[in-house]
């Protein structure tokens, strides 16, 4: 795969990003594990009458999870069948119990199909639950920085270092240090990124070059962390194990914001703004 620098122009990471794709997707069907027309017709049925947030077909090939990732039992994921569809629109969380399916995702290597929008916590874990994810035209995923866990008291957002690792929060500042609730979910993260990737390290919530940059900035220029989310260009995605393939990343700013704007992200996220990342 590609090791693409901070500096390679535009007109070439648009090329690299298109032969990556089509190696990505000749990849995907030499392995007979990528086929559109089977994931659209999973999330239409998800679309149906299911119940919601989560529920399985009746041959259990499909599952379906449509709303806010709350507190769940994550065994129930395990009925899905191994190679199955886990078909995700997902605005928000508890990053403990998205972490917990994302593990059993894997473990029945399932492919993740993500429509309409998965944003957060869905970005931060399901997105790259499991061996493959699939995108569908016109989704929004988008990260943000944070954490809602049970012995944290308010959403919180962590103040982002020189390379846009934004794991630093007042959370750490709570009793029980790793023994306690929130150091074992830290110690969670760690190990589902570590399985997951292929760098050495990786930030938390990940981010690329351009948007680490753009956040840090933001910080020092304000003094204040920033209170936004941020798109990744799968272009970078090559340090991640899981196979990611978008069947159209947005193309600017203006349409991230026409997308935003269409799903009333800011409103409900309670962020400023997603940042396109080009």
């Amino acid at each position: 795969m590609f090791a693409v620098g901070r500096y390679v122009s535009r007109p070439l990471r648009r090329f690299l990003l298109l032969v990556s794709g089509l190696i990505s997707a000749g990849s995907a069907h030499a392995e007979q594990d990528l086929d559109p027309a089977v994931y659209h017709r999973a999330v239409e049925y998800c679309r149906g009458d299911v119940v919601r947030p989560m529920m399985l077909n009746p041959d259990k090939s499909v599952l379906c999870f449509d709303g806010e990732i709350g507190d769940l039992d994550a065994s129930y994921v395990a009925g899905l069948e191994e190679n199955g569809v886990f078909i995700v629109r997902s605005l928000d969380g508890f990053g403990a119990t998205a972490l917990a399916i994302a593990n059993v995702l894997l473990q029945r290597r399932a492919t993740v199909v993500i429509y309409d929008y998965c944003l957060s916590v869905c970005a931060t874990y399901f997105f790259f639950a499991s061996v493959r994810t699939y995108v569908l035209k016109g989704s929004l995923v988008a990260w943000q920085a944070g954490s809602r866990l049970p012995d944290c008291p308010t959403w919180l957002r962590p103040v982002p270092d020189e390379n846009g690792s934004m794991v630093r929060s007042p959370c750490d500042a709570l009793g029980g240090g790793l023994d306690g609730g929130y150091g074992k979910y830290v110690l969670a993260r760690q190990q589902f990124y570590s399985q997951r990737s292929n760098a050495a390290k990786s930030a938390f919530p990940p981010t690329t070059p351009n948007i680490a940059r753009t956040l840090w900035n933001m910080y020092r220029d304000t003094g204040v962390s920033p209170i936004v989310a941020w798109t990744m260009n799968p272009i970078y995605l090559y340090s991640f194990k899981t196979k990611i393939q978008y069947e159209a990343y947005p193309a600017s700013q203006h349409e991230v914001d026409e997308m935003a704007a269409r799903l009333q992200v800011p409103l409900r996220l309670g962020v400023r703004k997603v940042i396109y990342d080009p």
